[in-house]
């Protein structure tokens, strides 16, 4: 018995730890082996203004194991020299699992 709750508690373990490998985008189109798409964040498209700076920040991950790069909103808007954010975008790039790319992109003043 002491075996069969061990057993239950790896198992458990290990696929919560290959749900945190896995990165979820807000909006996740269907993917396949090679994926490769941007979408907005934004949800309201009658209102949306493009400023005209444009930032860009992205993380990269290898086997969902490793992970480096800064995609946070504030590193895109930083490297923008944007203060005020109108509109967001993200790119999400997959290659057979294997490599991961995420690019968020910033508009604004």
């Amino acid at each position: 018995m002491k075996i069969w709750l061990h057993s239950i508690f790896i198992f458990i373990l290990l696929i919560t730890l290959v749900g945190c490998g896995s990165y979820r985008a807000p909006v996740m189109p269907p993917t396949a082996y090679l994926s490769n798409f941007q979408a907005p964040v934004d949800v309201n498209f009658n209102d949306t203004v493009i400023g005209p700076n444009v930032g860009e920040s992205g993380t990269t991950a290898i086997l969902g194991l490793f992970s480096f790069g800064d995609a946070s909103v504030y590193a895109a808007a930083r490297q923008g020299n944007i203060t005020r954010i109108d509109h967001i975008e993200y790119a999400y790039t997959n290659i057979l699992g294997i490599v991961t790319f995420y690019k968020t992109k910033v508009y604004g003043e």
